[in-house]
């Protein structure tokens, strides 16, 4: 597939996309691609983070030594 064909098939892909929050995605990827742009955390991602701290500070992890020995029990080593 040459480049050109490659590019058709995109716009005629996103060209189909109803989903706002897909079109977002793409754009955030797009965007990447840019050297100075920042990538910008979705809700989600956000929530996810606040979770994470949230634990964290409630105690709620493992340290790095508790961790891997539980990947070599999981991987039964």
């Amino acid at each position: 597939m040459t480049v050109v064909e490659l590019k058709e098939k995109l716009i005629a892909q996103i060209n189909s996309i109803d989903d706002e929050e897909l079109l977002d995605h793409i754009a955030d990827i797009i965007e990447l691609e840019s050297p100075d742009s920042v990538y910008k955390l979705s809700l989600g991602e956000i929530k996810a983070i606040e979770e994470g701290i949230t634990q964290i500070e409630n105690g709620q992890f493992f340290t790095n030594e508790e961790a891997n020995k539980i990947i070599d029990k999981c991987l039964g080593k």
